[in-house]
């Protein structure tokens, strides 16, 4: 299959409904969302395995698969639109990491999380990038409490005081995705290497 090289994929991994909407697990579709409000890009249009809209050569996508079925809906798109895997970025929650820390890849394994294992197996490639943002507990010292499972902890919904504390990192993930759109994974990751030292 010829790729189109000119036209990127950006997809935010979650579950749809509403009774998802602001569960750990969903801050894929919450950035997706936020960035596309900030794009001015056009209601997501429902198709059977996802929704999709597109803004000039750029296609954003929310599957409609629930997160363990990612990969069947992003297969159907990447074939459909013949997206290279390079033109492909995957945006998802990473319980391992602290609440609002941001991880960027340009390929690699699925880390456990179940939506890349499933979108690693139908593309039969994990040569794609992703941006990652952490839904753990706000310290690394603490962790989620043991009397409640990982599945329930990433399928609770955030606080009041968590959705607040997200509004800085979920803008700081809107500009970084936006660099990667309109020029490469390269000017992304340094505007992330950028934002990390003035953090420091």
């Amino acid at each position: 299959m010829k790729s189109n090289r000119s036209v990127k994929l950006i997809v935010g991994l979650g579950n749809p409904g509403l009774e998802y909407e602001n569960n750990r697990h969903n801050i894929g579709f919450v950035i997706l969302k936020e960035l596309c409000k900030k794009m001015h890009v056009d209601n997501f249009k429902k198709k059977r395995k996802y929704f999709i809209t597109k803004k000039n050569d750029n296609l954003f996508l929310l599957p409609r698969t629930y997160m363990n079925l990612s990969g069947i809906a992003i297969r159907k798109a990447v074939k459909k639109y013949k997206i290279a895997l390079n033109n492909l970025l995957i945006v998802l929650d990473d319980i391992n990491l602290p609440l609002g820390k941001i991880r960027i890849r340009e390929n690699g394994s699925s880390g456990g999380h179940n939506g890349l294992k499933s979108i690693i197996a139908e593309l039969s490639s994990q040569e794609f990038p992703r941006v990652r943002m952490g839904v753990g507990a706000k310290n690394q010292q603490e962790s989620f409490s043991s009397d409640i499972s990982l599945r329930d902890f990433v399928l609770s919904d955030f606080t009041e005081e968590e959705i607040n504390f997200l509004e800085k990192p979920i803008s700081q993930s809107v500009e970084l995705i936006t660099h990667f759109l309109f020029q490469n994974y390269k000017k992304m990751s340094d505007m992330f290497s950028q934002m990390n030292s003035l953090s420091h």
